[in-house]
């Protein structure tokens, strides 16, 4: 059980480290996407044989909803998850110093431009927290595609694809401990980080059931 938190605090911590460094903090540029989804693409060929590489609260309890999870492990999971993001969060503002902190201040307008819709982030942060979810258990758990060398690859594109189509409408997180990076950041605030993480439990929940379903068939 330590080997698998450990595993999935280091996992989350860099992914939120890449985030935060390529896309908050602009480094990127437009190609922060494909940052982001190449470095979880190596995260996950470097864990996923310890901890399963969730990183993601809401592939956690996906895992869990279609019984390939333990109770006992959903808590500790989600919970080393959120401490990941936090952490990360705070060595990317001693990494980028007061240029992530006059980034930071522009970002408090985010969720109150003109541009920004509540419903289509919700929908947006729905349609692909779903496409991540179902990627994720089709690959790495289902019966026919057991034993694949390409998982790694189909999430990390999945999460890419996802990031370049609606990064400019939700901030494209589909993940609930990026939301904590996210807020901390101010890239979001707290109504908007509860109502993204409600939904993406929702997505994760609604791809689980209709995984297992499909499965059990």
């Amino acid at each position: 059980m330590k080997e698998k938190l450990l595993t999935e605090f280091i996992g989350t911590f860099f992914l939120f480290l890449i985030i935060s460094l390529s896309a908050v903090a602009g480094n990127a540029g437009s190609l922060a996407p494909l940052a982001i989804g190449i470095g979880l693409t190596g995260l996950i060929f470097a864990s996923g044989h310890r901890s399963a590489a969730h990183f993601n609260p809401a592939v956690t309890l996906a895992f869990f909803v279609s019984k390939n999870q333990a109770a006992k492990e959903v808590l500790p999971y989600i919970l080393v998850a959120f401490l990941g993001a936090l952490l990360a969060a705070l060595l990317a503002q001693q990494i980028q110093g007061d240029s992530l902190s006059m980034i930071q201040a522009e970002q408090l307008s985010f969720h109150h431009s003109e541009n920004f819709a509540l419903l289509p982030a919700l929908l947006s942060e729905f349609a692909f927290t779903f496409a991540l979810i179902w990627v994720i258990l089709n690959v790495a758990l289902a019966r026919g595609t057991a034993n694949n060398g390409f998982y790694g690859i189909a999430i990390g594109f999945t999460v890419a694809t996802g990031a370049f189509s609606v990064g400019s409408i939700s901030g494209a997180s589909f993940n609930p401990a990026v939301n904590i990076g996210l807020f901390m950041h101010h890239v979001i605030d707290l109504k908007l980080l509860i109502a993204y993480t409600l939904v993406q439990i929702f997505a994760a929940i609604v791809a689980a059931v209709i995984f297992r379903q499909l499965e059990t068939e």
